[in-house]
C-alpha cells in the first residue's frame, strides 16, 4: 500500500523538464573535481555517480558566479576548458542565466523538436588498438576493437526524460576470446569467423521533482571519493537494470538503489542506500549499505530504501551478503582534497581485526593536490586501497559481490592493496598528459573462493606466495576536434612472482590507442 501515495503524487504534482545522466566516462568529472579542490564548487559535491545534466549545469553555474564576483580566478587553460563545458551543457544554463559561446554549443547528427517534445541523437565511433609484448605475453597481443553505435536523448512535454545509448564492438586480434552467453563468464560474445563481436546498451527513463528523482533502466552507478577504484560500487562493474532514486534537501543528499545482477547461477539482486551529509562547506560525511541475494524473487524489505538492510538481513534468514560503508571527504584548505573509504563486509569487535577470518574489511584513502609548488595548471593525485582477506566472498555462489565477472566493488579483490600515484599536466584546453606510477600488491585467494573453515580462524593479509606488479607509464590525451579525442598510453610492468609463481619475474610493456568521437 505504501506506493500508492507515490503514485498518486506522481499524477498530480507540478512536473518539471527531465535532464538525463552524464556517462561516468564524460571528462567534465576529472575538471569539477579539480574545481571542488579550488573551492570554486561546494553546493554539490561529486560522491554518488552518475550526475544528471542539471546537476552537472548547477555546479557549472556556481563556478561562474564565484568568478564573476570575484571569490576564485581560473587559468587561462582552466577558463578555456570552462567555455567549451558551458557550450556543452548551453540548454540547461540556458535558465541560470549563463551564456555561453555558440561555437562549443554541443553537437548531434539528428535534432527533433516539436511543441515540448525534444529528442537529440548522436553517433559514436571508438577505434582502440591494445598491444602487449613481454614476459607474460609471448607471443605479443595486437588486439584491435571497433565500436559503433549511437545514443538519444529527449524529453517529452514536461512528463517524463528518457535516455537510449547502444554500441556493436567487432574484436580482432584476441585468440583467447570464445563465443559465450553464460553471464559468469563476461559479457555476451558472439564469434563469426575470426571476429568477435560484443554489444552494450543503456536505455532508462526519468521523472523528477525539484527534490526528488526517480530513474527506471539500465545504467551504471559509482559511489565513493576513489578515483582509482571505489569500494562499495564502483564504475567499472557493467551496468545492470534498476529502479533510482535521489533525494536532496538542503545538505543532504539521499540515494537508492534496487537492481537485478546477471549470473550464471540464477537471479541475483542488489539493493543499496546511501546517505550524504555536508556536515560543513569543506567536510561530507556518508554512509551506506549494500545487500546482494539470489535464488528467490524480489523482497519488497530490500526493496523499501529507508529500511536497515543489516536488521532486513537477520529478519530474512541471515543468509545474504550485506555490507556497510562509510566514507569521508574534506577540503583542508584550497587547493587540497583529502578522503577516505571504509567497507565492512563482516565484522565483530569480539575479535580482532587483522587476524580473525571474520572481520572482511577493506578501506582506500587519498589526497588531491592543486597545482602543487605553483605549477598553474598541473595536480598530483596519492591513492592507496587495501582489501582484506575474503572480503566480497560469501559461502552461497549467487550471493559473492559480482555482476557478470566483475567485481560490483574494488576491481583489485580480496587479499591485495594498491598504491597509486598520478601526475597531470593540462597543457592547453585541447592536450593533457600524465606520469603514472602504481604497485599492486596480491596474495592468494580470489573472490570466487570463500573461507573454509578447516583452515582455521585466522587470516593473514598478503597470505601465500604474493605478486608484486609495479607500473610506470605515460598517458596523452589531444582534442583533434570537438567530441573526438585521441589518446595514447605506454606502460612498461615490472612483475615478481608473477601469476602467484615464486620465482617467476617477468617484464612487460602496453601500448594503448584509442580514437573515440561522439557526434
Amino acid at each position: 500500500m505504501m506506493y500508492i501515495p507515490l503514485f498518486f503524487l506522481a499524477v498530480t504534482a507540478p512536473l518539471h523538464a527531465q535532464s538525463v545522466n552524464v556517462p561516468l566516462e564524460h571528462w567534465v568529472y576529472d575538471f569539477l573535481d579539480r574545481m571542488q579542490a579550488r573551492e570554486m564548487v561546494r553546493n554539490l559535491v561529486l560522491g554518488s555517480g552518475p550526475y544528471s545534466r542539471d546537476d552537472i549545469a548547477t555546479m557549472l553555474a556556481e563556478i561562474e558566479g564565484n568568478v564573476q564576483n570575484g571569490k576564485g580566478s581560473l587559468s587561462a587553460t582552466e577558463s578555456s576548458v570552462f567555455e567549451q563545458l558551458k557550450g556543452e551543457f548551453h540548454e540547461e544554463l540556458a535558465p541560470m542565466n549563463v551564456s555561453s559561446d555558440p561555437r562549443w554549443n554541443e553537437r548531434h547528427i539528428t535534432t527533433w523538436t516539436e511543441s515540448d517534445h525534444r529528442i537529440l541523437g548522436d553517433a559514436i565511433f571508438h577505434q582502440t588498438f591494445d598491444g602487449k609484448w613481454g614476459g607474460q605475453v609471448d607471443p605479443a597481443e595486437h588486439v584491435s576493437q571497433t565500436t559503433l553505435g549511437g545514443s538519444f536523448r529527449g524529453r517529452w512535454k514536461d512528463t517524463f526524460g528518457f535516455f537510449a545509448y547502444a554500441t556493436n564492438t567487432l574484436t580482432k586480434g584476441d585468440d583467447t576470446v570464445q563465443e559465450s552467453f553464460d553471464p559468469s563468464r563476461g559479457m555476451p560474445v558472439t564469434i563469426s569467423g575470426q571476429n568477435a563481436y560484443s554489444d552494450d546498451a543503456a536505455a532508462y527513463l526519468v521523472w523528477k521533482l525539484p527534490w526528488f528523482r526517480m530513474e527506471f533502466g539500465r545504467d551504471k552507478a559509482q559511489w565513493g571519493p576513489g578515483v582509482r577504484g571505489s569500494l562499495m560500487l564502483s564504475s567499472q562493474n557493467p551496468r545492470f537494470d534498476m529502479l533510482r532514486l535521489k533525494v536532496r534537501f538542503r545538505r543532504f543528499r539521499f540515494t537508492s538503489i534496487h537492481g537485478k545482477l546477471s549470473s550464471g547461477l540464477g537471479s541475483k539482486y542488489f539493493a543499496a542506500h546511501r546517505l550524504e551529509i555536508t556536515i560543513l562547506p569543506w567536510l561530507i560525511v556518508s554512509g551506506s549499505e549494500s545487500v546482494v541475494y539470489g535464488n528467490r524473487g524480489i523482497e519488497l524489505a530490500y526493496l523499501n530504501p529507508i529500511m536497515p538492510y543489516h536488521v532486513a538481513e537477520h529478519h530474512l534468514g541471515d543468509k545474504d551478503n550485506n555490507a556497510m560503508g562509510l566514507d569521508v571527504v574534506a577540503f583542508p584548505r584550497r587547493n587540497h582534497k583529502v578522503y577516505f573509504e571504509l567497507f565492512l563486509d563482516d565484522f565483530t569487535t569480539a575479535e580482532n581485526p587483522f587476524t580473525y577470518y571474520g572481520n572482511k574489511f577493506a578501506f582506500l584513502t587519498g589526497w588531491r593536490w592543486v597545482a602543487p609548488l605553483g605549477i598553474t595548471d598541473a595536480d598530483l593525485q596519492l591513492e592507496y586501497a587495501r582489501v582484506e582477506p575474503y572480503v566480497y566472498t560469501h559461502k552461497d555462489s549467487i550471493n559473492v559481490y559480482t555482476n557478470y565477472d566483475r567485481s560490483i566493488g574494488h576491481w583489485l579483490g580480496p587479499n591485495s592493496d594498491d598504491l597509486y600515484i598520478r601526475g597531470n599536466y593540462w597543457v592547453c584546453r585541447d592536450f593533457k598528459c600524465a606520469i603514472v606510477a602504481e604497485r599492486i600488491r596480491r596474495g592468494e585467494g580470489t573472490i570466487d573462493t570463500p573461507h573454509d573453515i578447516s583452515e582455521g580462524t585466522q587470516k593473514r593479509f598478503l597470505s601465500g606466495t604474493v605478486e608484486t606488479r609495479w607500473l610506470w607509464g605515460v598517458e596523452m590525451r589531444a582534442q583533434v576536434f570537438k567530441d573526438a579525442f585521441l589518446s595514447c598510453h605506454y606502460y612498461y610492468i615490472d612483475t615478481r612472482n608473477a601469476k602467484r609463481i615464486q620465482g617467476q619475474r617477468t617484464r612487460d610493456h602496453h601500448v594503448f590507442l584509442q580514437f573515440m568521437v561522439n557526434y
